[in-house]
């Protein structure tokens, strides 16, 4: 919690993971992909609860067995062409009570380090930004996190007053991406 603000984080994982199948429960430094996303909503000082939303059996036992609170995800919102932003409205719309913040995290993002997400919590709310998106050194977009007022969640246009925060994270997609970053190392932040 950040003040008297309740902050939610949402991981989208479905089970039909194209280029790496399985991606979300691929193994990385020993452990499934979708378990370093929890870990770093977990180590947040900010974040309250944490959700994955999964149509996955297998998915939502392991969210669970690493202590995530699970949103069952239609099937309509389960295939490669749904757009993550309507599977974040589904879980936003299941959360009772309603927090002011949101932050949808992905599981292939495993680099993501707390403090990063923690630092863009903080800009967001000094800047009385509506929302803050991470992006790479290169200032591209990456998948690390997402972080929206409530209310932004149900947006049907563009943000405006929003920024981006620094997180240079590589996004796992294939194979060779999860040997890339296995051969960089497990990062020191990472506290089991």
């Amino acid at each position: 919690m950040i003040g008297n603000k309740r902050v939610y984080a949402v991981i989208p994982a479905r089970g039909g993971s194209q280029r790496l199948p399985r991606k979300n429960i691929a193994t990385l430094w020993g452990r499934p992909l979708l378990y370093w996303a929890i870990r770093a909503a977990d180590q947040s000082k900010y974040v309250d609860r944490c959700f994955v939303s999964t149509e996955d059996a297998e998915i939502a036992a392991r969210a669970e067995e690493f202590g995530a609170s699970v949103i069952v995800r239609p099937q309509e919102l389960a295939g490669h062409e749904v757009f993550k932003q309507d599977v974040i409205v589904h879980a936003a719309r299941q959360f009772d009570p309603a927090p002011e913040l949101v932050v949808s995290l992905q599981a292939n993002s495993p680099q993501l380090n707390p403090a990063d997400l923690d630092g863009a919590i903080e800009k967001l709310e000094e800047r009385k930004l509506n929302e803050v998106f991470s992006v790479d050194a290169d200032l591209v977009q990456n998948a690390c996190f997402r972080i929206m007022k409530y209310e932004y969640v149900f947006q049907q246009s563009i943000s405006t007053h929003c920024g981006v925060y620094i997180a240079d994270a590589m996004d796992v997609h294939t194979a060779a991406d999860l040997e890339t970053i296995e051969a960089q190392g497990q990062p020191g932040w990472i506290k089991e």
